[in-house]
């Protein structure tokens, strides 16, 4: 039997600010039977948040979607949250629940797997916002459109970055994880489409011998090296690479700004991460108060991602094209990308003796459709 919330947005001002705060309004949750729920329209929010394995994160993704509610302009529906396990199967009945109880907009679900049922069903009665990907094979219904955290367009966006750096050679270092390999095949798609670019692969390795080879392999005035590693990894690999040479890596690399010692081993490292973890003075940033200090990187990114899921939200309920669609928010600037999904541009950063500092990208770079 599922459950969802009620999140009704009551304005207690007669007048919204455009910098109304979470004491301008107040949000209420009460738990309902969706098996039996009051037919209204409404607006559906999956989560798996009676998943073990993802229940914080489903967590995450609420705060950050009920702050952006109390932040944002009110919206003519209510709110109902429903709570799922992580099965594929318990997501699409829960899914059509929802639209049985009158849902006119769907957002989630947040698992690959939960998305990937989404996608099966071919045809989607109303807009569905979800919070991941699937496999590129797979055709989309129309109305559904992918918007999350992905590391594979991480690993694109990073590699536009290295190939402003004049160099034609990657080295490409990854380990055995099936997102490693993932992140691999998007840095070098992206990498191979430009002209001239080669590149080569490498496999991450403790062994002492082979980490003394590292230094002459990643030696040469044409190369540039890609992590496709965690930050963990990243670390003990960065003093065998060759300090002249640029190293790039996605935002795994980066597990907080303070860490000084650890970043400090990280030096030099280029990467890209969100406004909220990169730019506090990020006007989009500001809006929204910090109360996450103890929170690991990760949950800091699915609160933020839960805020620009209801940012979105309300620019797609809007009567406009999805390619009008653009706004910069926590997570980077969003934008619509053909077919289906909606792309976030993020701030690149460096890591220079234990700090960070951000990088100025070239205007003109662009994310290639597909990648």
């Amino acid at each position: 039997m599922q459950h969802f919330f009620i999140i009704a947005l009551t304005i207690i001002s007669l007048s919204v600010s455009p910098v109304a705060t979470a004491t301008d309004s107040m949000v209420r949750l009460q738990w309902g039977n969706a098996s039996e729920p009051q037919l209204v329209h409404h607006i559906a929010l999956l989560l798996p948040l009676e998943s073990p394995s993802f229940a914080e994160a489903a967590n995450m993704v609420k705060e950050g979607f009920v702050a952006a509610t109390m932040r944002e302009q009110p919206l003519p529906y209510v709110i109902r949250l429903y709570a799922t396990t992580d099965d594929p199967l318990d997501i699409f009945i829960t899914y059509q629940q929802a639209l049985a109880a009158g849902a006119v907009f769907v957002v989630g679900p947040l698992t690959r797997d939960g998305v990937s049922a989404m996608a099966s069903s071919k045809i989607l009665e109303v807009p569905t916002l979800a919070l991941n990907t699937v496999d590129n094979s797979v055709t989309l219904p129309s109305k559904l459109y992918l918007f999350g955290l992905q590391m594979e367009t991480e690993a694109s966006q990073i590699a536009e970055l290295a190939l402003t750096s004049g160099k034609n050679h990657a080295i490409i270092i990854s380990d055995d994880g099936a997102l490693s390999k993932r992140l691999q095949t998007a840095f070098a798609e992206r990498w191979h489409s430009e002209d001239g670019r080669t590149a080569e692969s490498l496999r991450y390795t403790e062994d002492p011998a082979k980490l003394q080879q590292l230094r002459g392999l990643t030696t040469g005035q044409d190369r540039l090296i890609f992590l496709a590693l965690d930050a963990a990894k990243s670390r003990a690999l960065r003093t065998y690479l060759n300090p002249d040479v640029p190293v790039y890596a996605t935002s795994q690399v980066f597990i907080g700004d303070d860490n000084f010692l650890f970043n400090n081993d990280l030096n030099g490292i280029q990467f890209v991460d969100m406004p909220w973890l990169l730019q506090p003075d990020h006007p989009a940033v500001m809006a929204y108060r910090h109360t996450d200090k103890a929170r690991s990187t990760d949950m800091k990114r699915l609160y933020a991602l839960g805020i620009d899921a209801f940012r979105l939200m309300t620019h797609l309920l809007q009567p406009q094209s999805v390619y009008d669609v653009a706004f910069d928010g926590v997570t980077g600037h969003i934008h619509f990308v053909p077919p289906n999904q909606f792309v976030r541009e993020p701030v690149a950063a460096q890591f220079e003796q234990g700090k960070l500092q951000l990088i100025n990208q070239p205007k003109d770079t662009t994310f290639h459709e597909g990648q």
